[in-house]
């Protein structure tokens, strides 16, 4: 109680001194979703839905005297322990009277608080009810529409002659190699939004040929929030995330990273789609109803979905699907051949129960396809799903006791093959926090809807163990082990194996302006020796190891920059391959006029692509980019904001990858004559 009211005493009189400014409100945003990119190996993530609830709250801050447990995961920011313990504080003193009573809660750190003040205020408690004609007219519309292009030629788009592609009509792209991105959302708070995306990639016809609707993909979505006892209702395009993810889940899922205690998921049960990823998604009609302690989710998917089908009979028609394609391209007479080839309806559901500091959710889902799969020939996928219908089920729980947060899953199919993981996350104080989680995937086991934590749902039994130390205001320690092994086999793996995964991470906040950090990740797992190829039979030590050197400072309120040097080392076997990349960006913003610029050079060494090394760059909103630096050259981009006063952004960025030692890029309708590739970007978005 006397600390609260020192708190309380200081706040008041610093009140005027320390209010965040919007500017400041977006570093922090762009700040965390550089964070979160440097994390990924691969463009194609979709962070769309994590972005979107991050400019949500900066637009619409959580009121702490208000804010349920949901809220406060939706920030990204916190863990279970650090919700509830937020949560306890207000119900132990009924209510906040100012923000900096955050800093009086023994389980939050001073880094943590500082990350979720721009996104939470103090106020009054108050019953807010939806005025729906309102809703209808004094929400938010936002259009975004973004313009990208290849400025070399690619062998794709070279003329050809009429006897060519009359051999090979799939020589060349039917359509030109612009790509176009077209976005618009219209919402009112959370409780009403409806929107369209559509996208068409490069090498796609447009408005002619095979597409006369224009774009080749087109989403659309209407949400409803809190309608009665209708707590979420969507119809159109959406996402359905239950669990860990081992049953039913479609959305983001960021895997291990530098935050080690972000083991758990949080799926938040349905949610609109409004990505451009063209397979994982769910298109038809979901609720989520609530009454009392219980929470009731269905839905009801009927979508055609891209495939390669074969026939076993010509006479009965037998068709058979050999696998499916999900790359979203349909460029080509033999990818359009592929798109919308089958017919896919799901149908699931979820009922939760709450009780206190414990739920427990039960989750089941079931698929048909109007033609079957058909298993493949080779042995490493001979338990792979197979047939027309599929059926899954999960029980997870959550239970949270002090600085103790239990939780786990348990996944099944109609077989009975078993899939489970089962964590704990334990905040001994504000100082050290420490994790641990058990899987075990059955090696039959074929849910075709999983996305956990580990990046897999079968083959697999393995512990990760995680602990993060706060050794001062300055100084914060991360590390994780992950051990494994598989039972049967893995593509490129003819036999049993096992891996580890160990990861370690120093931040050092050197001053108000400087921070720096080292990072070391070694992954050993066992693979088919080279020889395996040619007949003998064997596994080899497939060792990868980095370290990363990572300084960045504010050099004005105007100008900050980022200095990167990272090492990889490659092993297989007697094979050894190093990669070396050095970077310097550099963020300017103009003081008298609203425009910011970023920019990089970068210098990368590697042996080959085996050695190659992902570093994430700033983009365009709502687009993301982490490529893979490899052999040897440089890379340059400059990308520019302006905004045009509070409704108008425009976006221009160029960037190209110069290669000394090579004489073309890519390879098949990709390849570029030259050793280098340059991209252009153009992006405007409107607010109304």
């Amino acid at each position: 109680m006397k600390s609260r009211i020192i708190i309380l005493i200081l706040s008041f009189s610093f009140t005027g001194v320390s209010q965040i400014s919007d500017l400041e409100k977006t570093r922090l945003v762009e700040r965390r979703i550089e964070f979160i990119g440097e994390l990924a190996e691969d463009s194609d993530v979709d962070y769309t839905t994590f972005l979107e609830d991050f400019y949500y709250f900066l637009d619409h801050p959580i009121n702490l005297n208000q804010a349920g447990f949901d809220d406060l995961r939706r920030l990204h920011l916190l863990t279970d322990i650090e919700c509830r313990a937020i949560l306890d504080y207000r119900t132990l003193y009924s209510k906040f009277l100012t923000i900096y009573e955050l800093d009086a809660i023994s389980l939050l750190n001073q880094q943590t608080v500082d990350m979720i003040k721009p996104f939470v205020f103090v106020g009054p408690t108050e019953v807010i009810k939806t005025d729906w004609k309102k809703a209808l007219t004094k929400g938010r519309s936002e259009l975004v529409v973004r313009y990208q292009r290849t400025v070399e030629q690619k062998d794709g788009y070279k003329a050809q002659t009429d006897s060519i592609l009359s051999l090979n009509p799939n020589k060349t792209y039917l359509g030109d190699p612009n790509k176009y991105y077209l976005r618009y959302r219209y919402t009112y708070f959370d409780k009403l939004s409806y929107g369209l995306v559509a996208e068409k990639d490069p090498g796609e016809e447009f408005f002619r040929g095979t597409q006369k609707q224009g774009f080749d993909f087109y989403s659309a979505h209407l949400m409803i929030k809190d309608v009665g006892p209708i707590k979420k209702f969507i119809i159109g395009d959406f996402q359905a995330n239950f669990g860990q993810g081992l049953t039913l889940w479609s959305g983001f899922n960021m895997g291990k990273s530098p935050q080690v205690l972000n083991i758990k998921q949080y799926g938040g049960g349905l949610q609109p789609y409004s990505s451009v990823n063209e397979s994982n998604f769910y298109r038809g009609v979901s609720a989520t109803v609530e009454r009392n302690n219980v929470e009731v989710t269905s839905f009801v998917s009927y979508k055609s979905i891209d495939a390669n089908i074969q026939q076993t009979d010509t006479i009965f028609d037998d068709d058979y699907v050999t696998s499916f394609h999900i790359t979203g391209f349909h460029r080509t007479p033999t990818e359009i051949e592929k798109k919308n080839t089958i017919n896919q309806m799901v149908v699931g559901g979820a009922v939760s129960y709450q009780w206190q500091r414990f739920k427990i959710n039960a989750t089941g889902v079931l698929t048909k396809f109007n033609i079957p799969l058909q298993a493949s020939d080779l042995i490493y996928k001979q338990f792979a799903f197979s047939g027309q219908e599929h059926i899954s089920g999960g029980l997870d729980y959550q239970y949270l006791r002090g600085n103790i947060s239990l939780f786990g899953e348990f996944s099944t199919n109609k077989n009975f093959n078993i899939s489970a993981v089962n964590g704990i996350i334990w905040q001994a104080d504000s100082k050290l926090s420490i994790v641990a989680m058990h899987r075990y995937f059955d090696h039959k086991a074929n849910n075709l809807y999983a996305s956990n934590f580990f990046r897999t749902g079968t083959n697999e039994n393995g512990i990760y163990i995680g602990a993060e130390l706060k050794v001062s205001k300055r100084v914060n320690l991360s590390v994780y082990s992950d051990q494994y092994k598989s039972t049967w086999l893995k593509y490129l793996v003819d036999g049993p194996s096992t891996g580890r995964n160990l990861f370690f991470q120093a931040n050092l906040q050197l001053n108000r302006y400087s921070s720096f950090y080292v990072r070391v990740k070694h992954r050993n797992r066992q693979r088919n020796t080279t020889e395996s190829a040619y007949g003998s039979k064997g596994q080899d030590w497939q060792k990868v190891t980095s370290l990363r050197l990572n300084y960045s400072h504010q050099i004005t309120t105007n100008i900050s920059i980022k200095t990167r040097l990272e090492f990889l080392k490659y092993e297989h076997g007697i094979r050894l391959s190093n990669g070396l990349l050095m970077f310097q960006d550099i963020i300017y913003k103009a003081k008298n006029i609203p425009l910011k610029l970023y920019a990089r050079y970068a210098l990368f060494d590697t042996d080959d692509y085996s050695s190659r090394i992902y570093a994430y760059e700033n983009d365009l909103l709502y687009a993301f980019s982490v490529p893979a630096y490899y052999n040897q050259g440089f890379r340059a981009y400059v990308m520019a904001r302006y905004d045009l006063g509070d409704r108008v952004d425009l976006w221009l960025k160029w960037g190209r990858f110069t290669y000394n030692n090579q004489t073309s890029i890519s390879n098949g309708l990709e390849r570029i004559d030259g050793n280098h590739k340059s991209e252009v970007k153009a992006q405007i978005k409107i607010k109304f």
